[in-house]
């Protein structure tokens, strides 16, 4: 019999770090509402992570008992950004505040709303900078005497809203930390949201900046000061539910239901799934005291998700051109040359390039060697060719780039090779060897029948002639670190040259050349 799902509740989410903020700040509202969502999600506690980033409301990941990043001043949209990209699986939020958000992190999180990832930002808006003790914020209203503008703030306010619409945010929504059940209910809605979910939260610095939204929020007149916006219905508002919300042309009105003929009939009905954000936008147009305040979502549209779309791309595009690896990428095969001050700049490919001047001595070196009339060095100008035909070739194995590891291990047993080629008879894609296959398959997960051979091989850097002499490929391997040389054949198709083969050749040299000295000396 299968074992009941155990459900979650509020507790479950409930930390046991001491919550300290001030008394009746209204963070406490917030972190009570958040901490209701989540059981409702239906998720287990694993699955859930909290970023924050500088301020007050950045210690939520303490007060949570999920998983948790505290980071840096308004980077928490970038992190959040990587630990959903990295785990699509999880359910992440965003904490950030006034400061935090639309200063220093302004654009991360005007980014973060653009690409619309699955993740949840709220985004506490008590007009200061409470942490750092009343600074005036980038939502501070004008002529507010702060700590930092002790005659006055000068500068316009962030409306946090229009940020959001203008970064494409597809869901949109506002609550007050005074109605903590109307928080849960919007946090709620956003949380199953596909897409990114902005919600800002106005909430109360009772030291700092204690009267921030007691126009509008004190529960004695918020019923005639805000306007709780419902989908489908008329925008409708007052203590006797009888004012509302009419247009004339694009700009709206507040007017009294019974006067002047006007039935709720003739209100504006709340959409919020309207694709055209200009109605969301002239939501955020009204501000007490010329009309109430608009809480609740103001638009949640559908679009593509953005891990959604990245990880497609990223299936496409291995399936067409196979895996490949960090390394692969960091040592890829075109080079800058930047000389002469930083004058001169030559873009170039191989690794003959990368290496311009030890290759060049390198080269300078074997041609002093191939002077010499000693028969061991002058050996160095044989072939590369013959060392191909002479030692083993038919060694020299290939498989193609989306051939699994499994293929190429099964080879590496069954031939006794230490280096597979990979690629076919026309294009050369990159080499595999035993040790690619020690530091890339055998101490890790990595899924042996799955994976191609493309995500672990490493690139070619240099393909020699037959012609080329074996000075030239122990320059190349030299330069580089390898131990094996690809050539290409006269015939068509690829072999392979290895240290091994070439220790035999010289070894074989020695002998020769000992075997006629001592037959020269005898005589």
């Amino acid at each position: 019999m299968a074992k009941k799902k155990e459900l979650l509740t509020r507790k479950d989410f409930v930390s046991s770090s001491e919550v300290r903020w001030c008394p009746g700040c209204g963070d406490y509202s917030v972190l009570n509402a958040t901490q209701n969502v989540l059981p409702q999600l239906g998720l287990p506690k694993e699955k859930f992570v909290f970023v924050s980033g500088i301020g007050c409301s950045s210690r939520f990941p303490y007060y949570l008992d999920t998983y948790g990043f505290h980071t840096i001043h308004g980077r928490a949209p970038t992190i959040a950004t990587g630990v959903k990209v990295a785990n699509p699986e999880l359910s992440v939020w965003v904490v950030t505040g006034d400061g935090d958000g639309l200063s220093i992190g302004g654009n991360h999180l005007v980014h973060a709303l653009r690409r619309n990832l699955d993740m949840n930002i709220i985004l506490l808006n008590n007009k200061i900078y409470g942490l750092t003790k009343g600074q005036y914020s980038p939502t501070t209203e004008k002529g507010q005497i702060t700590k930092t503008s002790p005659y006055g703030v000068i500068d316009e306010p962030i409306n946090p809203m229009r940020i959001a619409l203008a970064s494409e945010a597809t869901f949109v929504g506002r609550a007050v930390d005074t109605d903590p059940k109307h928080i849960t209910e919007v946090l709620l809605e956003g949380a199953k949201h596909a897409g990114t979910a902005f919600v800002e939260i106005f909430q109360s610095c009772v030291i700092f900046n204690k009267d921030a939204w007691k126009n509008i929020a004190d529960r004695s007149s918020r019923e005639d000061r805000l306007l709780y916006l419902e989908q489908g219905k008329p925008l409708i508002f007052g203590e006797k539910r009888n004012k509302g919300i009419i247009l004339k042309g694009t700009k709206p009105e507040v007017v009294t239901i019974g006067e002047q003929g006007i039935t709720e009939k003739d209100l504006v009905v709340h959409d919020m799934h309207r694709e055209d954000p200009v109605y969301a936008a002239m939501l955020t147009q009204m501000d007490y005291p010329d009309y109430p305040m608009p809480v609740g979502i103001y638009r949640a549209v559908k679009k593509p998700v953005y891990e959604e779309e990245l990880e497609a791309q990223i299936k496409e595009v291995t399936a067409l051109k196979g895996r490949r690896n960090l390394q692969a990428l960091l040592r890829g095969t075109e080079y800058w040359t930047v000389s002469n001050g930083g004058k001169d700049i030559n873009r170039s490919s191989g690794i003959r390039v990368q290496f311009a001047d030890e290759s060049q001595v390198m080269d300078e070196r074997v041609r002093e060697l191939l002077k010499s009339t000693d028969p061991l060095t002058a050996s160095l100008k044989t072939t590369v060719g013959k060392i191909f035909y002479d030692y083993d070739y038919k060694r020299s194995k290939m498989l193609a780039p989306r051939d699994s590891i499994s293929t190429a291990i099964a080879y590496f047993k069954a031939h006794r090779i230490e280096c597979i080629l990979v690629g076919d008879s026309k294009r050369l894609y990159g080499i595999l060897s035993e040790r690619d296959i020690i530091q890339n398959v055998v101490l890790t997960s990595i899924d042996r029948d799955r994976m191609p051979i493309s995500s672990i091989m490493r690139p070619v850097y240099e393909i020699m002639e037959e012609s080329n002499s074996i000075g030239d490929v122990i320059n190349i391997l030299s330069i580089s670190g390898h131990r094996h040389v690809p050539i290409r054949l006269k015939d068509g198709g690829f072999g392979l040259v290895t240290i091994r083969q070439i220790l035999r050749f010289i070894h074989d040299t020695v002998e020769q050349v000992e075997k006629i000295e001592s037959e020269t000396g005898k005589k």
